[in-house]
């Protein structure tokens, strides 16, 4: 019983550490729990313990898995987010921003981020930009049969959309976080948009040079936000950036989060869709080896000028090129 009482004050003490600091823990737990916060209280001191239903509960609207409690990392439970229908953006860009909300609060905070493509919380300040590449991925990755024989249009960003895409990047600037690219992190961004103009996937040109101008702004701000080692590109603990380049292909999105005492590995499956789980040794075991990747990368944020320069340089006459080449038939 008591190694019970200790396992349950444990988890709600890590729930404690991402809620706001002016926020009481047991109102919050109440108001999740729906009972009294002398019921509340018990529970805190181990009195009583959580059921079944009650664990559920917490975990499901914080976000956090029972599992991290546990080392069996053989047997790992994870949470599987899917987009499978525009109708589900919203609920799938929801999620996104609940998470990105419950890191920003926490006291303890990070963000570490291997990238294969350009991260999407990045995208969320160009409206038109991160509509194409939903709309690459529904129509290309997923294959959403209300897409079938449709083109792209600027048209078909959502005011909802660009609303709640906005929000997630605001709050993703307060977040500390180191990212790790390589090369092919934006080539593969340069080459969705290449592809779509010259399979006649834009509905107009002017569609195709939007993208292309949002692509290149995009560079411009995260080469300038490198430089100052800040995603708000000044000096601040919050929002801090890290960004290193791998000479060595990731295979996969890996995405570790720390908010509090709990940290989670996100892993992305069939391109689009992602994976969540907060077991301690997977998470470990994820950690050390993006400690690893970074210890293998070059540094290209802060003072490291020259290697700054030349890898953005070459996504940013990419661009140029595409531009140049979309432009042409006008």
């Amino acid at each position: 019983m008591k190694k019970d009482a200790d396992l349950q004050i444990n988890f709600l003490n890590r729930i404690k550490d991402i809620i706001p600091e002016s926020a009481s823990l047991a109102d919050e737990l109440a108001d999740v729990l729906e009972i009294s916060t002398d019921s509340v209280y018990r529970r805190l001191r181990g009195e009583t313990l959580l059921t079944v239903n009650e664990v559920y509960e917490l975990c499901t609207h914080y976000r956090i898995s029972f599992d991290l409690f546990t080392h069996q990392a053989k047997n790992i439970a994870f949470h599987y987010d899917e987009l499978k229908s525009p109708d589900g953006f919203h609920t799938y860009l929801s999620t996104i921003f609940n998470d990105m909300k419950q890191i920003a609060r926490a006291k303890n905070k990070q963000i570490i981020y291997a990238a294969i493509d350009v991260p999407i919380f990045h995208h969320f300040k160009y409206p038109e930009l991160s509509a194409f590449k939903m709309f690459y991925w529904m129509k290309a990755v997923v294959g959403v049969p209300l897409l079938d024989g449709k083109k792209f249009s600027v048209s078909h960003v959502s005011p909802e959309f660009a609303e709640i895409g906005k929000e997630i990047y605001e709050v993703y600037q307060n977040i500390p976080s180191i990212e790790i690219w390589t090369d092919e992190t934006i080539n593969s961004l340069i080459k969705q948009i290449e592809f779509y103009w010259d399979a006649g996937y834009f509905e107009t040109q002017d569609d195709a040079l939007t993208v292309c101008s949002q692509a290149r702004e995009e560079i411009d701000t995260l080469n300038k936000q490198a430089e100052m080692s800040s995603k708000k590109m000044k000096q601040s603990d919050e929002g801090s950036f890290m960004l290193y380049h791998s000479h060595i292909e990731i295979g996969n999105n890996c995405i570790f989060t720390k908010k509090g005492e709990i940290e989670s590995v996100y892993l992305s499956v069939h391109t689009f869709n992602k994976i969540t789980t907060g077991n301690p040794g997977f998470v470990e075991d994820s950690r050390a080896w993006l400690e690893n990747l970074i210890k293998k990368s070059d540094l290209i944020s802060g003072i490291s000028q020259v290697n700054r320069y030349q890898f953005f340089k070459r996504a940013s006459d990419k661009l140029d090129r595409l531009y140049e080449k979309i432009s042409e038939n006008k």
